[in-house]
C-alpha cells in the first residue's frame, strides 16, 4: 500500500463528505469504502482483494470533487484493484473480457444490427 498517502487516507476515513454524492454509496447496498479504508490503515487489506467492493467504484471522481483534502477514496479503490490484478484476482467478468481480448483482439463481437444502423459493412468474424 506504499502508493497511498496514509495520512490523507486517515483523514478520509473520518470524514464522509462524499458519501451523499457517490453513486456507488447511494445505489449499492453494502458498499462501504470507509470499511475498506479502515482495514487498509490497520494493515488488514488482504481480505478486500477478493471482495466485490473494490470493483464497484465507478471512478467518477465525485469523491475527489467533494474531498476537503483533494484526495478521494477512489485512490484507495484503484490501489486495491491494482494489487488484486497483480495477484490474479479479478471479477469473473474481467477475466472473461481479458481472455476474449487476448484471443480475438476484441472485447466483444460487433452486432450486425448496430453496424447496419451506422451504415457499416458486415464485420469479419474474430478468432
Amino acid at each position: 500500500m506504499e502508493s497511498l498517502n496514509l495520512k490523507l487516507l486517515e483523514l478520509c476515513s473520518r470524514c464522509g463528505a462524499c458519501y451523499n454524492i457517490c453513486p456507488s454509496c447511494l445505489n449499492l447496498e453494502g458498499y462501504d469504502p470507509r470499511a475498506v479504508i479502515k482495514d487498509i490503515l490497520a494493515g488488514k487489506y488482504e481480505k478486500w482483494l477478493s471482495h466485490k467492493s473494490i470493483w464497484q467504484c465507478l471512478e467518477c471522481h465525485f469523491c475527489l470533487e467533494m474531498c476537503y483534502q483533494h484526495y478521494g477514496f477512489e485512490n484507495a479503490m484503484s490501489a486495491m484493484r491494482t494489487i488484486a490484478s497483480k495477484k490474479g484476482i479479478t471479477p469473473p467478468q474481467g477475466k472473461k473480457g481479458w481472455d476474449m481480448f487476448i484471443k480475438t483482439s476484441r472485447l466483444g463481437e460487433p452486432t450486425a444490427s448496430a453496424r447496419k444502423k451506422l451504415g457499416l459493412p458486415d464485420a469479419a468474424k474474430s478468432g
